[in-house]
């Protein structure tokens, strides 16, 4: 990617971010959901349609608007079905289940009240090494994977399902890359 190319991404995420800021997400993490979204697109543009600029404004806004859909919880909901919040209403019970996932975006985390769970998964003395290893091998998937696979990689790290082909591809280029910094060998005999 040359200087140019680069600048025109920064300018179309710095332009569309404050548009689209919610919640707790801040212009800066909205900028840089941007700057994923257009990194993603570049492999698909067509310098013949349209000129670069407006091609990453219009996808990146529309991946914003899905973004913001996904993720922003309103509370001023009111039923198509029931014309209120009705707690016997199938659409209200729905929405309220499809949206619950989403709410905790909106709330601040309380830090001191840690619970059990939580404490027993921080590092112990153990599995540093482990864990060492681990940030090692992520740290070099993630400089020598494709920018074109990035989104979806980063989709399979959160536990969302992307489709079978681009998931072999992905899991194909893993082993690709282990197997040049020579990871392959030592995981496959474990």
């Amino acid at each position: 990617m040359d200087q140019k190319t680069l600048q025109i991404i920064l300018k179309v995420c710095r332009r569309l971010a404050p548009r689209y800021t919610f919640g707790y997400y801040s212009v800066e993490d909205i900028e840089q959901e941007s700057f994923i979204f257009a990194l993603a697109a570049l492999p698909r543009y067509d310098e013949s349609i349209s000129c670069l600029e407006n091609f990453l404004h219009v996808h990146v806004s529309n991946k914003l608007k899905t973004f913001k859909r996904d993720h922003y919880v309103r509370n001023d909901f009111i039923c198509k079905h029931c014309g209120r919040k009705d707690p016997n209403c199938e659409y209200c019970k729905r929405r309220e289940w499809k949206h619950l996932k989403k709410k905790h975006l909106m709330e601040p985390i309380d830090i001191d009240n840690v619970n059990d769970e939580h404490e027993k998964s921080m590092h112990t003395k153990s599995n540093v090494s482990e864990e060492t290893e681990l940030d090692e091998l992520f740290s070099i998937i993630n400089q020598n994977l494709d920018v074109y696979l990035r989104q979806d990689y980063l989709k399979m790290l959160e536990g969302i399902s992307i489709p079978k082909s681009k998931k072999q591809l992905i899991e194909a280029k893993i082993l690709e890359i282990l197997s040049e910094y020579n990871y392959y060998d030592e995981y496959s005999r474990k």
